[in-house]
């Protein structure tokens, strides 16, 4: 490598790390971003003219609008669910509906998977416990299913902010990246059930069945919003999908409440993904529009690695110590995809977000598994325990996967 190759990779080194420290400070996702973006833009000798275009022009995008536009509904959408009371009469309906802890154990984490707010596995725990304490698995156990059967369905479900942002920062449609990784869920899924669930052989205490018509239509009414969500965006765009939710969630609703206190009040933390993803597509662009960029990553490839392997790598570390797949997406995408051919974009994508959301999933700084395991008092490692079969298989059926789409 001549001088300039190398004063690039200090440049990313010390943009990566200014982005990483920021983020271990509690500093918004975006503005940690924005910050290692133009940290890096200054390093590699744009003009501040430069930069205030790539800024600008980032902000403007078409992507980028919608994008956030996309992540506003979602956060709307979560929050109408909880407020409105839609949420809880699902739960309460499909228990009626169902009868059995054991099938409910399954059922509840993966349908409040739709609801994406930050932490929000907590929002099912104390469900998962009372269905726990009736079949009498372990805390740990608990701990366990509520966490994996939840996060499973993050590389299928189109509500995911952080599965949208790949998209957008990959530009490839989500549709395309979600049918690549519709294979690891359904490993995952598969191995949660016969991990986790299969074994419950007896319930102490079941719930009470109930079969009735009236109940399996308001099961069906309180989760309409979701299914009409994850329905239409095969066919619309995916904000007009999540209107569509939005006022179903409105007509259907079990409380009485303003929109303005809904909307609004106690919403800054939700709203601040919103500055997240516009940061993060502002780094995208900074990356882009560095000149020699392209050409450092073609000479680390040059030395042997291959661009999968360097990809997991890096995934697995960035999300490990920055408990975010947004960052891998942000700091990654921009940088490795334009070394592949067009046609193994979509594999190394998937590979890529499959390896960082395995390392983010497991690590300490997790929030959904910080906050699960002080609800249910149990250890990291007693948690670790639990997923010695079910993370080996989250990352290697995305290995397996890659292989399969490039061949």
């Amino acid at each position: 490598m001549n001088d300039t190759p190398i004063l690039l990779v200090i440049a990313l080194v010390l943009s990566f790390t200014l982005i990483l420290h920021l983020v271990k400070k509690r500093v918004n996702l975006g503005f940690a971003t924005m910050g290692g973006g133009l940290l890096l833009a200054l390093l590699a000798g744009l003009s501040i003219n430069e930069i205030t275009r790539v800024f600008i022009y980032a902000l403007l995008d078409r992507a980028t609008i919608e994008l956030v536009v996309d992540v506003f509904l979602i956060i709307v959408l979560s929050k109408m669910m909880e407020e409105y009371g839609v949420i809880p009469k699902m739960v309460e309906n499909l228990e009626k509906m169902i009868g059995s802890s054991k099938s409910m154990l399954f059922i509840i984490p993966s349908i409040l998977s739709t609801f994406t707010a930050t932490g929000a596995a907590i929002v099912a725990a104390p469900v998962i416990d009372t269905l726990g304490e009736n079949v009498g698995i372990s805390k740990a156990r608990k701990a366990a299913i509520n966490l994996y059967i939840r996060h499973s369905w993050y590389f299928v479900l189109p509500l995911s902010v952080s599965l949208l942002n790949a998209a957008y920062i990959a530009d490839i449609p989500l549709i395309e990246l979600i049918k690549a990784q519709i294979p690891i869920t359904l490993a995952c899924l598969v191995a949660g059930y016969f991990v986790y669930i299969a074994p419950i052989k007896v319930e102490k205490k079941g719930l009470s069945s109930s079969r009735s018509k009236e109940v399996a239509l308001k099961a069906l009414l309180y989760t309409s919003p979701l299914l009409l969500c994850v329905l239409l965006v095969i066919w619309v765009p995916f904000y007009i999908a999540l209107i569509m939710a939005c006022l179903l969630t409105y007509l259907i609703r079990d409380k009485d409440k303003r929109i303005y206190d809904v909307l609004v009040k106690g919403q800054a933390k939700g709203y601040n993904l919103i500055f997240a993803v516009a940061g993060i597509m502002v780094f995208k662009d900074v990356i882009q529009n560095i000149p020699g960029m392209q050409q450092l990553m073609q000479e680390i490839t040059g030395l042997g690695i291959p661009v999968w392997l360097a990809g997991v790598l890096l995934a697995a570390i960035l999300a490990f110590i920055s408990g975010s797949t947004q960052i891998v997406t942000a700091m990654l995408y921009p940088l490795l995809l334009p070394l592949v051919p067009p046609q193994e974009i979509v594999a190394l994508a998937m590979l890529i977000y499959t390896t960082g959301f395995t390392t983010y999933f497991i690590s300490p700084i997790h929030l959904c598994q910080a906050l699960t395991n002080e609800f249910f008092e149990v250890s990291i490692a007693e948690l670790y325990r639990e997923y010695y079969i079910t993370v080996p298989v989250m990352f290697l059926s995305g290995l397996v996967t890659y292989f399969f789409l490039i061949s």
